[in-house]
C-alpha cells in the first residue's frame, strides 16, 4: 500500500494507543461497535499495509465507517489526522477494485438543480461556489450576500459547483485534481470565491496558494448585515456542522446572527463547538451505512428533542431533515435571510 507509506506515523500512533478518543467518534457510539473505532479503523490499515490482513472488500468495509469529522483528532492529544489516513486507505480499496461501490457513486452524485445558481452571470470579481446547496438555500444566500454588500455576485465559469472534495473524501486522487484545476481556470480573474460548503473551503484553502480570497457564506456576511427583523420561530437547538466548525473555525458568528434573526433562543445541544457531535452525512458514509448514519444524525440531536434544528451546511440540513422528520430542520441562511428587512433582497 505504497499510497500509506507517509502516514506511517500516524497509524502507529493510532494502533500503539490504548483507544483513549474512542467516545470521540460519533459512527463508533451510534453503531455502539467497536470495528468503527478510530482505533479499530486504523489497525485494519495497519494490518493490511504488514500483510496481517488482505486488501478485501471487508477491509474496505471497515474504513468506510467514517465521516471525516474530525472529532477524533479533536480529543487526540496528538492531533492525529484519522481521515486523512482512511481517505488514502479507501483510494487503495479503489484501485485494488473492493471499495463499495456506494463511495463512487456518492462522489459522482450531481448536486441538486438551481434555477438561481443557473441565472447568475458566468465571472466577476466575486464568484459563489455553491457545491450541494439546494435552490432555497442558494437564493437565502445570494439574498444575504445582496444585504450585505456583498457583490455583484456570479458563478465559476463553466459552471463548476465543487471543489471535487467529495471525491477526495473516497480515495479518487486523480479526479478530486481534475475537478480543482478546472475549478481554478473557472475562477481566473476573481478576487472572492464564497462557498455555501464547509467542506470546499477547507479543502480550497488547504490545496490553493494564491488566487482569489477562500471564505464560506457565514464568514462573508457575518458582522455586514443590517438590522434584522426577528421571526417567530421560538427557541431553536443550533448545531455545528464539522466542517464549519472543526474545519473553518466558526462557532460565534453562526449563532451571533442567528440569535438577532429569531424571536427565541439558540439553544445547545449537550456537546457542542469543538466537541460537537457529527450529522452522519459525510464522506459517503451516509451512501454506504444509511442506517448508522441515520443514527448518528439522531444522536446529534437528541438533548433538546422538542425543537426545530438549525445547521449552516447544505448537505448536513438535508440530511438530518431526512433523518430527524418530521421534527424541522432548517438551513441557517434561509433562517437568517426570512428577517431580513422589508426591502432588501
Amino acid at each position: 500500500m505504497s499510497a500509506l507509506d507517509a502516514h506511517r506515523a500516524a497509524v502507529d500512533r493510532c494502533t500503539y494507543c490504548p483507544k483513549l478518543c474512542r467516545w470521540a467518534c460519533p459512527v463508533a457510539e451510534a453503531e455502539c461497535r467497536e470495528t468503527s473505532t478510530p482505533w479499530a479503523m486504523m489497525t485494519r490499515v495497519d494490518d493490511v499495509m504488514t500483510g496481517r490482513a488482505p486488501l478485501d472488500a471487508a477491509a474496505a468495509e471497515v474504513v468506510a465507517h467514517c465521516t471525516g469529522c474530525g472529532r477524533c483528532q479533536t480529543a487526540c492529544k496528538h492531533e492525529n489526522d484519522v481521515a486523512t489516513v482512511l481517505f488514502a486507505a479507501r483510494g487503495e480499496a479503489r484501485a485494488a477494485g473492493v471499495a463499495p461501490a456506494a463511495q463512487g457513486a456518492w462522489a459522482r452524485e450531481a448536486p441538486p438543480p438551481s434555477a438561481a445558481w443557473e441565472a447568475l452571470p458566468a465571472g466577476g470579481a466575486v464568484r459563489l461556489l455553491a457545491g450541494y446547496a439546494e435552490d432555497a438555500t442558494i437564493r437565502a444566500s445570494l439574498a444575504l450576500l445582496a444585504a450585505a454588500g456583498v457583490g455583484p455576485v456570479g458563478r465559476p465559469a463553466g459552471g463548476g459547483r465543487t471543489s471535487g472534495v467529495r471525491f477526495r473524501e473516497v480515495g479518487d486522487a486523480a479526479a478530486a485534481d481534475a475537478a480543482l484545476t478546472t475549478l481554478r481556470a473557472g475562477v481566473a480573474g476573481a478576487q472572492r470565491l464564497i462557498c455555501l460548503d464547509a467542506g470546499d473551503a477547507v479543502a480550497l484553502r488547504a490545496a490553493w496558494h494564491g488566487g482569489p480570497a477562500i471564505e464560506h457564506l457565514v464568514e462573508a456576511v457575518a458582522g455586514r448585515l443590517p438590522p434584522l427583523a426577528p421571526r417567530p420561530t421560538g427557541d431553536v437547538l443550533y448545531l455545528d456542522a464539522c466542517r464549519l466548525g472543526r474545519g473553518l473555525g466558526q462557532y460565534d458568528a453562526p449563532r451571533e446572527v442567528l440569535a438577532r434573526a429569531i424571536d427565541g433562543r439558540v439553544d445547545e445541544a449537550t456537546m457542542t463547538r469543538r466537541e460537537a457531535g457529527c450529522c452522519g452525512a459525510g464522506a459517503a458514509y451516509a451512501a454506504v451505512h444509511p442506517a448508522g448514519a441515520a443514527a448518528v444524525a439522531r444522536e446529534a440531536a437528541a438533548d433538546r428533542p422538542a425543537l426545530p434544528v438549525v445547521i449552516a451546511d447544505g448537505p448536513c440540513a438535508a440530511h438530518l431533515r431526512a433523518a430527524l422528520a418530521p421534527r424541522p430542520v432548517w438551513h441557517w441562511a434561509e433562517v437568517v435571510a426570512a428577517a431580513l428587512p422589508e426591502g432588501k433582497p
